[in-house]
């Protein structure tokens, strides 16, 4: 269903039929047709914000919608927001993992999420929020967290986030921390204080040199070798098949001789934005007048990855010997 306000300034609600019920399991040709049919039935919308079951793989949605070319034009994928409930979803992140699946959709919804709302904060002490904090961070250390009591939480903080646009200020701003600190919590040193909750969920952070620029080719074969091939790029039998699992992928790098997808332009440089969920990935050019302010102390370029079974050493060794290659080639 869709909530919309009429010309009377009532709310109204209306029903789009999905035939089994579910967004995330339809069809995806089903799913696009009915938001096609929703766009042009009410025409041009400020805000879409789907809200699914408390089962739904988050994933499944996000790759629906940001992989769609037909709706390429009028709508993008903004982000996901995840709502936990405080005093029991320690108990959700431990419930035991489906037939055929390596995670609970509890822990699925966590990492997949660019925003994390801790409600009922009221119901639990402000040690155990602390704790519960440190094992939502553990999991995916790139989302941004809040606490809500009664659901109520300040719309500009879960609306206009970001997380997948190509060139706006605020992915810019998300991925470099001016905004929020996306890259500063490294979680891989963060340990929870509840042992029974799969531990093997994480986030990484790799970062690159400011001064130097990456190759483009590289990185992206780079990449594609991590989520296509599910192995850590240029080892060998590094990971057994199969065990390593990526979620999601985040990264703003310099890169040299940078083609975008679709055109013949060759960018010698440019400040490029790299979105991944799963398998699928995209990258952007960030405007010139977007770059990220250089702080000398600090390189504001980074790739983060979200997933369980992440093999922090080897693929920390594999990243930073793709900078090396690349501070060989440019000496």
């Amino acid at each position: 269903s869709f909530t919309s306000v009429g010309n009377n300034g009532e709310m109204v609600e209306e029903w789009l039929d999905l035939k089994n019920g579910c967004l995330c399991c339809t069809v995806k040709d089903k799913g696009l047709r009915a938001i096609e049919s929703l766009m042009q039935r009410k025409g041009k919308f400020d805000y879409i914000l789907l809200e699914t079951t408390g089962l739904a793989d988050p994933g499944r949605v996000a790759a629906m919608l940001w992989s769609n070319e037909e709706l390429g034009s009028d709508i993008r994928l903004d982000g996901i927001v995840t709502m936990v409930d405080a005093k029991h979803v320690e108990k959700q992140l431990a419930e035991s993992v489906p037939a055929g699946e390596t995670m609970n959709e509890a822990q699925k919804q966590v990492a997949f999420a660019d925003r994390i709302v801790v409600n009922k904060t009221d119901l639990v002490t402000d040690r155990e929020l602390a704790e519960l904090e440190t094992t939502l961070l553990s999991i995916n250390g790139s989302a941004r967290v809040l606490r809500s009591s009664f659901a109520r939480v300040d719309l500009d903080s879960v609306l206009n986030i970001g997380a997948y646009a190509d060139s706006s200020t605020a992915t810019a701003a998300a991925l470099t921390g001016v905004e929020a600190p996306l890259f500063a919590r490294n979680a891989t040193t963060a340990h929870s204080h509840h042992q029974h909750i799969d531990g093997n969920i994480s986030t990484m952070a790799l970062s690159a040199p400011a001064v130097l620029l990456l190759s483009w080719r590289m990185v992206e074969d780079w990449i594609q070798e991590l989520l296509w091939d599910s192995r850590v790029p240029g080892a060998t039998n590094e990971e057994p098949s199969g065990t390593m699992e990526l979620l999601r992928l985040k990264a703003l790098l310099n890169i040299s001789d940078y083609t975008p997808v679709g055109e013949d332009k060759v960018h010698p440089q440019a400040v490029v934005v790299v979105q991944g969920v799963r398998e699928m990935f995209d990258s952007f050019v960030v405007p010139p007048a977007q770059d990220p302010t250089i702080d000398a102390s600090s390189s504001p370029y980074k790739l983060v990855l979200i997933g369980r079974n992440l093999p922090h050493d080897s693929l920390r060794r594999s990243w930073d010997s793709l900078v090396a290659k690349a501070a060989a080639d440019a000496s």
